[in-house]
């Protein structure tokens, strides 16, 4: 009986474009209002890996798109704890995830997501902000808090209505989705030919 591969070239290439799609949000598509809060939606990438191919690719997705941004596209050297900050965004989302049973309520969502969003850039991003500059943690934490919350209520406010439009599923990219048309409704989503 032939061994089943991790990853098939289709998830490969898939993470490949989530990686690069997470490093322009990150690194081009961000600014920073004061020198330690970034705005940036590079995590969006990172969960959507997580929620299509498993926790394995999402924490693959964030490590190497955390490697490759900050070797390639910053000014400061790679930080070893402060990856583990995308690496829980890609994580915790599809662990959270294979625990609940259907994906298509909003409060699904947030169950999944809101968890990775405190653990990650909330809490392990300050703790790692704290190690490399010395930062004050619960000042750093109180002061950055607002902004976390603002993008963890877009970043799950988008992730929900890209699954709710179908989209991954007429790809066919999800991997932990539900039946066929419990995500719009009645609409039949059509195979590619």
């Amino acid at each position: 009986m032939p061994k089943k591969k991790l990853f098939s070239t289709k998830m490969i290439v898939t993470m490949a474009l989530l990686i690069a799609m997470s490093i322009i949000l990150e690194r081009f598509l961000s600014f920073m209002p004061t020198e330690n809060i970034r705005i940036t939606f590079g995590s969006l990438p990172i969960i959507i890996a997580g929620l299509l191919f498993g926790p394995i690719a999402g924490g693959i997705v964030g490590l190497f798109a955390d490697f490759l941004g900050t070797t390639l596209f910053s000014p400061f050297a790679w930080f070893v704890p402060m990856a583990l900050t995308p690496v829980i965004m890609g994580v915790v989302p599809p662990l959270i995830g294979m625990l609940l049973k259907k994906r298509t309520h909003l409060v699904t969502f947030i169950a999944m997501i809101l968890p990775a969003e405190i653990l990650g850039p909330m809490l392990w991003s300050n703790v790692s902000l704290n190690w490399l500059y010395g930062s004050p943690f619960l000042p750093n934490l109180l002061f950055r808090a607002p902004f976390k919350v603002a993008i963890a209520v877009v970043d799950i406010l988008l992730i929900f209505m890209l699954y709710k439009s179908g989209l991954f599923r007429a790809l066919g990219l999800d991997r932990y989705g539900g039946k066929k048309d419990e995500l719009r409704g009645n609409a039949a989503i059509h195979p590619q030919r």
